[in-house]
């Protein structure tokens, strides 16, 4: 059984919206790529002050070393704001973000799980761990996402029972907490292939219009293979943040966007 409630947002999911709102982009290029743009213009400002000035070679030297290092900082600081750029969020999303932010309401829903799924991640088809869930009145839906990954870390997921709060207007996940026992997946198949994906439909978070019965048969006729299905397998795929986050993952605009479930 599946249910939705609103309440407002605690100061942990407040605090994971603003980090939505303002992403923190991984690496820091800026550096080394002023370095290397900068250097045309240190060795283009050499070549021209000794062609001019009469001074000892090492003064000029020194005049297009700074000519290099103000280049440097220049397009450094050009540089890390295009890649901080790529990682913000789309208008229509930072509004909804500053939305969920200014009313401070969080959508949670509620799972009541009979059995459970899981699917090993497809990094080929940028589609991270899937999971499939019997719930309490006999309806299959599908999950999948990063944030179910880290809840799976932490011990919040599967469970017999589990919420999922997400912001109102964004949609972004902001919490998984387990409300019941922890539930061991019936069975762990190999990723979903793509005549599978056509019939169980690509919307996460909704009803599949298949049997508990033939889910079963499908992952015993589809086991995961060695070195396919670990939690190290899947480190290396899309859901490391992010991620990701993946190619069937609906609602992922740049690539800083969690799943957004409907």
């Amino acid at each position: 059984m599946k249910t939705t409630t609103t309440r407002s947002i605690t100061p942990e999911e407040r605090e994971r919206l603003e980090g939505f709102l303002s992403p923190v982009p991984p690496g820091t290029p800026g550096r080394l790529l002023g370095l290397l743009m900068g250097l045309p213009v240190g060795l283009t400002a050499l070549a021209f002050l000794d062609s001019l000035l009469p001074v000892p070679h090492v003064v000029n030297l020194l005049l297009a070393g700074a000519a290099w290092a103000g280049a440097a900082w220049l397009f450094g600081r050009w540089a890390t704001a295009r890649h901080a750029a790529a990682f913000r969020p789309d208008p229509e999303v930072e509004d909804a973000l500053r939305k969920d932010l200014a009313e401070g309401r969080a959508a949670v829903t509620r799972y009541d799980v009979e059995a459970a799924v899981r699917v090993a991640a497809d990094p080929g088809r940028l589609v991270g761990t899937t999971w499939f869930l019997r719930l309490a009145d006999g309806s299959v839906v599908l999950l999948v996402g990063p944030h179910l990954a880290q809840a799976e870390d932490a011990g919040q997921f599967p469970a017999t029972a589990f919420e999922i709060a997400a912001g109102e207007a964004s949609h972004f996940v902001l919490s998984v907490r387990r409300l019941g026992e922890r539930l061991a997946p019936q069975r762990s198949r190999a990723p979903l292939s793509d005549a599978e994906w056509e019939e169980v439909g690509e919307d996460e978070d909704e009803k599949v219009p298949l049997g508990w019965a033939a889910i079963l048969e499908a992952a015993d006729r589809n086991p995961v293979r060695e070195g396919r299905g670990s939690r190290a397998t899947e480190a290396a795929g899309p859901a490391a943040g992010g991620a990701t986050a993946g190619a069937r993952d609906p609602g992922v605009d740049p690539p800083h966007a969690p799943i957004r479930p409907k």
